[in-house]
């Protein structure tokens, strides 16, 4: 496979970039959507593994993902130094993940069906493990590869918008044809079996696509040297939160921001069903905020142009989302809103505090960049990798978080199995976690991009031409 790292530097990403780069991310989506929403039914309803045990076994999975995503990153990073830039450094990973990733999932949701007890559990064990073992592989050169294609800010948001319209692409995939195949073959193990084969192999070919479609042409320089000091070290990932200012920003804002999402994804099913007595409502305001998300992610590399950063674009869509979850808050404490009201400013609300999670990973590979210009190494698995486990600490935090806070409001699920509706502190409670801690989330991540992020207009032209005479 030969590197294409001194070819094509002065070209502009071309439409198939961007369709090959955003079809890995609905690839894998496609099969998230299936484990993060299901995997608990299937494997305690229907295989009927005790929940302790998959409590058990979960908190264990979940440690692996941390360890797992910054090994594979810094293993990428040391494996291209010992092939002396001879290849390129991402797209292998990509390839070799498609049989653990399409083998693993198959496998997951129908191995464990012919077997019991220990077995069994440690076959779902296994089988997850090798699962998430070729996503993070896919994940990690697929968020590293956006640095290796992109040249310049616009592209970096092109391909970042491209990404976050795959993710959105995936959702709905998944959305769509999971619950109709568990509907017509009900949730037995036949009907997981299918669900399972049917999203690992369209999520297989997306990937595939992806790998196809992309091409790294940002990789120069990048080659062994014989200088003990100039190798690629596990150790090196230590120095980039004290040197590297844009990534302490982005993992900061990665934390507070995945904790504001996941809290309000979380208490959004209370508050549709036992405030607003309506849980479907749920849909219309996803919707909005996703077509939203669309409308802008379409328009951010023109809104690069106009703004000159793609920073600048987030900081004004996190202000946006402050006002609007601060202002609906304030409304929900003061009067009488109406549903409709509701979902359609909570679901503007969270479209816009998304955009920093859409439009994020341009701004990794410009921390990347930047990390390169302060030591003289590249290290896109390395970092990207922490970055991955940056958002997993976020959601792990709010996870544990979620159900104690449930209970010290006061929540009473014989009151919601009746009807009869929450008392008043209870509902004050889950307004406060679904647009008060939101907004605070992202006041948060704005703090991180204005006051800590410091790559401005004239680094970046530093770092610009500082990669020009190496290149």
């Amino acid at each position: 496979m030969e590197n294409k790292a001194s070819t094509n530097l002065e070209n502009e990403l071309t439409l198939k970039d961007r369709l090959g780069y955003g079809a890995g991310d609905a690839g894998g989506v496609i099969t998230l959507v299936l484990i993060s929403g299901y995997m608990m039914r299937y494997v305690v309803n229907v295989l009927g593994v005790d929940p302790a045990v998959y409590a058990s076994i979960l908190l264990i999975w979940n440690i692996w993902d941390m360890v797992n995503d910054p090994l594979v990153g810094g293993f990428m990073d040391k494996m291209f130094e010992r092939n002396d830039g001879t290849r390129d450094k991402f797209r292998p990973w990509i390839l070799w993940s498609i049989p653990l990733i399409v083998g693993g999932f198959i496998a997951f949701f129908t191995a464990p069906n012919y077997l019991n007890g220990f077995v069994q559990v440690a076959a779902l064990f296994l089988l997850k493990v090798v699962y998430e073992f070729g996503y993070t592989m896919m994940n990690i050169g697929m968020g590293s590869l956006l640095g290796a294609m992109a040249t310049n800010d616009t592209e970096r948001a092109s391909l970042a918008s491209a990404r976050g319209l795959g993710s959105t692409v995936g959702s709905f995939i998944g959305g769509l044809i999971i619950p109709q195949i568990l509907a017509n073959l009900g949730e037995t193990p036949t009907g997981y079996a299918v669900a399972g084969t049917i999203c690992a192999i369209l999520g297989g070919i997306l990937v595939y696509i992806h790998y196809m479609w992309t091409e790294e042409r940002n990789t120069s320089g990048q080659v062994a040297s014989n200088n003990p000091e100039d190798k690629v070290k596990f150790t090196d990932i230590l120095n980039v939160f004290k040197q590297n200012r844009a990534f302490l920003a982005l993992s900061l804002h990665s934390v507070i921001i995945i904790f504001g999402q996941t809290m309000n994804s979380q208490s959004s099913p209370y508050v549709y069903a036992d405030i607003l007595g309506d849980i479907g409502l749920m849909s219309f305001s996803a919707t909005l905020g996703n077509i939203l998300s669309i409308v802008i992610l379409l328009s951010a590399p023109k809104l690069t142009e106009i703004f000159g950063s793609i920073v600048k674009i987030i900081r004004i869509s996190l202000i946006s989302a402050i006002v609007l979850y601060g202002g609906l808050f304030f409304m929900m404490i003061t009067m009488d809103v109406n549903n409709w009201v509701y979902l359609t400013v909570s679901g503007l609300a969270l479209g816009l505090m998304m955009m920093s999670v859409q439009l994020q990973w341009g701004l990794v590979s410009e921390s990347i960049d930047y990390n390169e210009y302060l030591t003289g190494k590249r290290s896109e698995g390395s970092i990207y990798g922490v970055f991955s486990l940056t958002r997993r600490v976020g959601q792990m935090i709010t996870m544990s978080l979620v159900p104690l806070i449930i209970s010290w409001i006061g929540y009473d699920t014989n009151l919601a199995n009746s009807g009869l509706g929450q008392t008043a502190e209870t509902n004050m409670g889950l307004t406060v976690m679904n647009l008060l801690i939101p907004a605070i989330a992202s006041f948060g991540s704005y703090i991180c991009f204005r006051f800590i992020w410091n790559i401005d207009e004239k680094l970046s032209a530093d770092i610009a031409a500082w990669k020009d005479s190496r290149q």
